[in-house]
């Protein structure tokens, strides 16, 4: 009874830290969120403002000055409609929910690779699996965080994505040729609340019932490994 106890506590506490886990995972996207539209779209709205300000003043006294204004605020409008729409893909990608998984990882790889010059190639085994909308999600966001971490953290140049499946499980590696990271300070960052890159990939494959693998070292790139269940049973559980 004793050891059943311990086992009790130890799980409630290993499911407390999962929790805590994917609430800083949600918070961290509202930060990065709350960053971009500060930096990025209220930037440029303040510089829109501002020009047509300009042109308001000058219309009557300098109508040239105040046409270059108003061509200056249509080049800026134009830029942040493009960053709006580009924010509002990456928040829920339409794409994913009208053509499925494998066109919403081809437009992540060739939006993330035009905007930092990297290398992304997508591999899905035909036919694609069939995943139901979580795991769809879940996959997505994988790729994302991965492409993320190659591009902004890794100095990767090129990436590869390979998404295949049996006839139980699905497998997702991802592989890149950054410069790589020390694979338990990573990990142990994401446990102890410093970070929720690598560790909050791994909390939502465990999510998933599934296995979380990452081969790294300072210098030679990284690759991740993800595997769960194609599909729920019918109790609801994951099998």
């Amino acid at each position: 009874q004793r050891d059943l106890v311990a086992r009790l506590q130890q799980d409630q506490q290993y499911f407390q830290r999962l929790a805590r886990s994917v609430w800083r995972v949600q918070e961290d996207e509202r930060r990065r969120l709350s960053r971009d539209l500060h930096d990025g779209i209220g930037q440029s709205l303040t510089a829109i403002l501002r020009l047509l300000s300009q042109a308001i003043d000058t219309v009557h006294d300098a109508p040239q000055d105040a046409q270059v204004s108003l061509e200056k605020t249509r080049a800026i409008a134009l830029q942040t409609f493009a960053d709006t729409r580009a924010l509002s893909r990456l928040l829920r990608p339409q794409i994913l929910d009208e053509l499925g998984l494998e066109a919403a990882l081809r437009w992540l790889a060739r939006s993330v690779g035009e905007t930092h010059a990297l290398e992304i190639r997508v591999d899905v085994q035909e036919p694609p699996p069939q995943l139901d909308g979580e795991r769809n999600t879940l996959i997505f966001r994988l790729a994302q965080e991965a492409l993320t971490n190659a591009a902004r953290h890794a100095q990767a140049r090129s990436v590869e994505i390979a998404l295949s499946h049996d006839d139980e499980r699905v497998h997702l590696r991802i592989r890149d040729d950054g410069r790589g990271c020390d694979m338990a300070h990573a990990l142990a960052k994401g446990t102890d609340g410093h970070s929720s890159g690598i560790g909050g990939m791994r909390d939502r494959v465990r999510l998933f019932n599934g296995e979380f693998e990452m081969q790294s070292r300072p210098g030679a790139g990284c690759s991740i490994a993800c595997t769960f269940p194609l599909r729920t049973s019918g109790d609801g559980t994951l099998s």
